[in-house]
């Protein structure tokens, strides 16, 4: 979970129903043939799948086609990029460091690579240690939007990679305390591996876990360099697809995998039998626990551990431990449970999430077990009366859009009549149910994920899985957002202005002059939209992020269209006060000023993250 829950996924997942006893597996090709149906209603252009048991391989093979200019299919040996799937090796590889006793997961790291250069204003106190690189808990804002991808053939490794990152080494807050994720956590990890083994840490990782597991056709290339197992890789445009360059990775620990179905299964197989045959059942438990956030000292058992999640089933009979990945147009998830011994790996290669074949494999997996109803009892009033209120989310993934994810995110605690309820800015209202000592589920959670706790400053905190959020006035919350909607929406309106201005000015109503006082805020506010639908489609097409790595007209577009809002700002605001005092038109002259208003407050919020003049390719 990256924030909150949505009310509405809450409603689709609450309801599972439960089988009596364990069953054998049933015919798997009721399954394929939904995958497939699937793939055809979101145009997947091929996947890949594997599925196992303790002992026994279920199903391992593909769908579709890995390159549709040759028509070559998918099969279980075609490698996919598996993304951050790579950072479940490099946490095992870690684990071995520190069983041959060369590490130890409490060690600072300024101790052991001081050649990292991290900043944390809180080091005497609370120095960032491995354990925090691990559960991305040092408070690092994520990789810049120009350090994921390059569109050439050049790779960095070593030393050169790490320092590649720097600017994202920065601790936002006091190591140890807060969960959020970010890449080069693992960056740093691979350079630790390198300095502590002698080896790259991709030789490192092929050595101690994938010759040993028989995983002979994986790899940790930065780039595809095999054209006869590598996927190509699409996206859908119209419903067709489209072939798309394969990026260069600029980050190779945190998701330079690819890997088939087949090798993976045989990874997840290591989980399943506790770490046999190359490591103990400690080291499994130790992987899949959290240890160093605010909730995790307070008894959060569940969450991200060491490269391990849980969040992506909250809802499904039965939780499932793994990761997701995501790299080009990669999609993957990982996904296993020890106790029903059944694991599987999925990805495609078509830019698609993997959301619904992920629900309906692990539906097939879980149909036949009996879970655990999770245990309710009443709501310890005199306990959550200190917690209710409005809560602000304060653990941003990324520093350059942390401040929107914190206008969206406020939600309120509130107990009425024994019962307490979440209740979203946007959205309906959701129960939460006790379940323990400060333990708190959603309905339908398999495992309670919501603690209520105070942070060492005596700040009431509360924490949704990884999400962690402070207590705060509503009143404030509110108002602020009040504030900021009726800014956007008088900005906006300004581009109405000049629109009617055109016609008063054709008219001869209105002075030339004056349109061209009106067509700057309408400009101005024109191009921040442009600006950030540009982002946003990156967004949704992430291999496309290489394009920020270089001055283009695409990050030029963005430079120019944020330095103009910025410079119409300053304008309108400086008319709006001259044209105050000298217009004869006062409730014109308010509305001007209220235009210039809305623009430096908007600024206000955007300037100190970066987003004025914004150079994505110096970030």
């Amino acid at each position: 979970m990256k924030k909150i829950i949505p009310a509405l996924l809450l409603s689709i997942l609450m309801n599972c129903g439960y089988g009596q006893e364990e069953k054998p597996f049933d015919d798997p090709k009721a399954l394929t043939d939904s995958i497939e149906k699937i793939m055809v209603e979101e145009h997947i252009v091929g996947l890949t799948l594997g599925i196992t048991k303790r002992d026994s391989l279920v199903f391992a093979g593909g769908f579709g086609y890995a390159d549709l200019a040759t028509k070559r299919k998918v099969d279980e040996k075609t490698l996919f990029r598996l993304g951050s799937i790579t950072k479940m090796f490099v946490s095992l590889a870690i684990l071995k460091l520190v069983k041959e006793g060369r590490l130890n997961l409490n060690d600072e790291l300024k101790k052991v690579a001081p050649e990292v250069p991290f900043r944390n204003a809180w080091e005497a106190t609370h120095p960032v240690r491995i354990v925090h690189l691990l559960e991305h808990t040092t408070g690092f804002d994520d990789m810049k939007l120009n350090r994921l991808y390059s569109a050439d053939t050049v790779e960095m490794r070593g030393k050169e990679m790490m320092l590649a990152h720097k600017n994202s080494m920065n601790c936002r807050w006091k190591p140890g305390e807060r969960y959020a994720y970010s890449n080069p956590n693992y960056t740093v990890l691979g350079f630790i591996i390198e300095k502590l083994s002698g080896q790259s840490f991709d030789k490192y990782l092929t050595e101690t876990i994938c010759h040993p597991l028989g995983m002979t056709g994986t790899n940790f290339n930065l780039r595809s360099k095999f054209a006869g197992t590598d996927v190509k890789e699409y996206v859908v445009k119209d419903g067709k697809p489209v072939q798309v360059i394969s990026v260069t990775s600029l980050s190779g620990a945190p998701g330079s995998l690819w890997s088939g179905s087949l090798d993976m299964t045989r990874f997840i197989r290591i989980f399943l039998n506790n770490g046999v045959p190359l490591f103990d059942s400690a080291d499994i438990v130790e992987m899949e626990t959290p240890h160093s956030s605010l909730a995790a000292r307070n008894g959060q058992k569940y969450g991200y551990g060491l490269a391990n999640d849980y969040n992506g089933s909250l809802f499904s009979k039965f939780p499932f431990h793994g990761h997701n990945g995501l790299t080009g147009t990669c999609f993957s998830a990982l996904k296993y449970n020890r106790d029903l011994g059944v694991g599987f790996v999925l990805s495609v290669n078509s830019n698609q999430h993997t959301d619904r074949i992920e629900r309906l494999i692990v539906s097939f997996l879980e149909q036949n077990f009996v879970p655990d109803i999770l245990h309710q009892e009443a709501p310890d009033a005199k306990f959550l009366a200190q917690f209710t209120g409005r809560y602000q989310f304060k653990s941003p993934r990324h520093l350059i859009s942390g401040f929107s994810d914190e206008l969206l995110d406020a939600p309120e605690i509130v107990l009425e009549d024994g019962r307490i309820w979440f209740k979203p800015l946007i959205a309906q209202s959701v129960e939460l149910f006790q379940t323990g000592k400060n333990e708190f589920a959603f309905g339908g959670m398999n495992r309670p994920l919501i603690k209520f706790l105070k942070n060492e400053n005596g700040d009431k905190v509360m924490t949704i899985g990884g999400s962690y959020f402070e207590k705060t006035s509503g009143v404030v919350a509110i108002t602020k957002r009040i504030f900021i909607l009726l800014a956007v929406a008088i900005a906006l309106s300004s581009i109405l202005l000049f629109l009617i201005s055109i016609g008063g000015t054709l008219a001869g109503k209105t002075k030339w002059s004056k349109l061209a006082e009106r067509l700057v805020p309408a400009i101005g506010i024109t191009a921040l939209l442009i600006s950030v639908k540009l982002l946003l489609n990156v967004q949704s097409n992430s291999y496309l992020l290489y394009k920020f790595g270089t001055i283009n007209i695409l990050t030029l577009t963005i430079f120019l269209g944020t330095i103009f809002f910025g410079i119409a700002t300053v304008y309108t605001l400086y008319k709006a006060i001259r044209n105050f005092r000298n217009t004869n038109s006062k409730a014109f002259a308010i509305y001007y000023l209220l235009i210039g208003l809305s623009f430096l407050l908007i600024t206000s919020i955007l300037l100190p993250n970066g987003w004025i003049g914004l150079r994505l390719w110096a970030q």
